[in-house]
């Protein structure tokens, strides 16, 4: 009995032994004939069979993550445990959309799957990855990730229209009243880029007979002629007497012809956008620019924004059109004009303060904390 495992071992063996010689004697039974192979049929391999194989080995198989029943919403991961935050002892389901923000308006899957820290205080000023754009400006600019520097907002969401500056060119009827004589137009314009602003405009006068060809401002060449004259009078002058209202068919070459009334401008405006662009470590400047003219960044090679409506009222914007590299995938993008919070806030008191006396000014004295206490009075 001392040497126990050396019996066990040989009844083993036996055992072995035994078990080899049945399974070899059922094998010959089960396939008495082994002299005959045969090759395996597949069948006729078609142009058709191999590209839906190709197609079959090449697709992409994505995992679909499984979600809750009646929750649709709800992901249920199967590889890792369903996030909980704590907070103020109430248990926070990460994944699920109706679970309370912990940092709004940031979604809490979205923070999650991001790795956003959602325990700082100041989460939503934060640029982890140092692109520019704040935690809060990466979610609502189109929910991208603000840990990698890459995926960020649109450039275009740090233009802000700063200034709309304006150049004006009109035509006035100024003399005559005979169809075979002359008559007297002036041309007039305004130039915002003439430093300092010339007073009077700048002016030419011409005296011309019927389809006499006129016009020297930039982009007025020879481009006007006298069509027809048309003599008129209207009522309300000094004593009864009626004044004249002459008109004037003018022929434009770029455009359709015009009345040109008697004393009465005719006046093109054109506009410019100055657009401020935001964007940390990279401020610019850009423009003054009118329709039809477009600008790159630094940021953006071979990316072209182009203007292609300004009106002149900062509250409209400046749309342009932002075409990708060797002129793909246009897009339009309205860039508004911005005011602060601080402004906003104060403006209404800086209309009513301006109403007052100026020894009303005096009586209200700051200090520094007191005026940082009544903004945040105001802005909460």
């Amino acid at each position: 009995m001392k040497n126990y495992h050396i019996i066990v071992l040989g009844l083993v063996v036996v055992f072995g032994a035994l078990l080899l010689i049945v399974s070899f004697q059922d094998s010959e039974i089960l396939n008495p004939d082994t002299s005959g192979k045969k090759k395996a049929e597949f069948g006729q391999a078609t142009a058709d069979s191999i590209k839906n194989s190709i197609d079959h080995i090449s697709r992409e198989v994505k995992w679909a993550t499984p979600t809750l029943e009646g929750v649709p919403e709800k992901p249920l991961p199967l590889t890792r445990s369903i996030p909980i935050w704590v907070k103020n002892n109430e248990e926070i389901d990460l994944l699920d959309p109706s679970s309370p923000q912990i940092r709004p308006p940031l979604d809490n899957a979205w923070a999650f799957k991001y790795g956003a820290s959602v325990g700082r205080d100041d989460l939503l000023t934060l640029d982890e990855d140092n692109d520019g754009f704040t935690t809060l400006e990466e979610f609502e600019g189109g929910k991208t990730d603000p840990s990698d520097a890459d995926s960020h907002p649109p450039y275009a969401s740090k233009m802000t229209l700063s200034e709309i500056k304006e150049d004006t060119y009109s035509l006035i009827f100024r003399t005559g009243d005979n169809p075979d004589g002359e008559f007297g137009v002036r041309e007039e314009a305004t130039r915002y880029e003439a430093d300092p602003a010339r007073v009077p405009p700048r002016r030419k006068s011409h005296f011309l007979k019927m389809n006499t060809e006129f016009g020297t401002h930039p982009g007025h060449e020879d481009r006007y002629s006298i069509k027809s004259f048309e003599k008129k009078t209207k009522p309300g002058g000094a004593g009864g007497i009626p004044t004249p209202a002459h008109v004037l068919t003018i022929g434009d070459k770029k455009g359709e012809d015009f009345q040109l009334e008697y004393k009465n401008p005719k006046i093109w405006p054109t506009f410019y956008a100055v657009i401020d662009f935001q964007l940390p470590g990279n401020e610019s400047t850009i423009g003054p620019l009118k329709v039809g003219e477009s600008f790159e960044l630094d940021l953006e090679p071979g990316v072209k924004y182009e203007v292609v409506n300004l009106e002149g009222n900062l509250e409209n914007g400046v749309k342009l059109r932002k075409t990708g590299p060797d002129g793909a995938s246009t897009k339009d993008i309205t860039v508004s004009a911005k005011f602060g919070k601080i402004a906003a806030i104060l403006s209404p008191s800086v209309i009513f303060f301006v109403l007052k006396k100026y020894e009303t000014l005096n009586t209200f004295s700051f200090n520094f904390f007191q005026e940082q206490t009544f903004l945040i009075l105001f802005s909460e």
